[in-house]
């Protein structure tokens, strides 16, 4: 059996029971196999090799590779693009292991967040691969720990990314812009937000679009649908699924009830 899930700069694969494929590289992407259950044989560069539960492999980009299982293996890999996340994956030991049951863990949290984010928002694809690369880079570093940072200055970064959210909850709204106003790094940047407010910066940017629309649905001068799209959704029904989601209704009882 074969699973996939693909953001644009991060791609998950889980491949069950016997399964081969032929020689072949990556140009542009970081390669991480892990085995979680049973044997997998592996040749990396023309050199053999044998990976048990747990022995991960980390392949550069346009590193040449094919590898096959045992009937009753379950493997994950996951490729990571060149030049984005990637970056972060600075020189890790090729061959190292890996705890199969925290991976399979790991795994299923970023598959399930991946699977249920959405695609046409960018701040939202952006934060959720923001989150799964750090966690990434972390678990190929050892899981070393990180220094908070300090909180005065944590707080004045987050002001400032506050009051630019403030003036554009309704726009196409990025990762890498809010980080640069808080002058950190995309993670740190997430963090130091949901410190702040409670929440990450796409759930906030969802609570203020929501706050706004059940506004405009007091005054009941406009349709649902010109509601969504003024409030940033990219369709009505994102903007029924998040409105339901914050508020337990639809629109439309809702604004039955004011």
């Amino acid at each position: 059996m074969l699973m996939k899930v693909a953001l644009p700069q991060l791609e998950l694969h889980k491949i069950d029971n016997q399964f081969q494929n032929i020689p072949h590289a990556h140009d542009d992407q970081y390669q991480i196999t892990v085995p979680v259950k049973g044997t997998c044989y592996f040749n990396y560069e023309n050199r053999d090799m044998t990976l048990g539960a747990g022995d991960g492999l980390v392949l550069n980009p346009s590193d040449r590779h094919y590898f096959h299982t045992s009937d009753d293996a379950s493997l994950i890999v996951i490729r990571v693009n060149h030049g984005s996340g990637g970056a972060g994956i600075t020189d890790p030991a090729a061959r190292q292991h890996l705890e199969p049951g925290a991976m399979l863990s790991y795994f299923q949290r970023w598959a399930g967040q991946m699977l249920t984010v959405e695609p046409a928002d960018r701040l939202a694809v952006e934060e959720t691969q923001a989150m799964a690369l750090h966690d990434l880079q972390q678990i190929l570093r050892g899981g070393g720990t990180e220094g908070k940072p300090a909180k005065a200055a944590a707080d004045r970064n987050v002001l400032r990314v506050l009051d630019y959210i403030h003036a554009r909850y309704a726009e196409q709204l990025d990762i890498d812009t809010l980080s640069a106003i808080a002058l950190q790094s995309r993670y740190h940047f997430i963090r130091s937000f949901k410190l702040a407010t409670g929440m990450t910066p796409y759930q906030y940017v969802l609570h203020l679009r929501v706050e706004e629309a059940k506004a405009q649905l007091r005054r009941g001068s406009s349709t649902v649908t010109e509601i969504s799209y003024s409030m940033g959704f990219s369709s009505p029904s994102q903007f029924y699924r998040t409105f339901m989601k914050f508020t337990g209704v639809t629109p439309e009882y809702y604004r039955g009830q004011s």
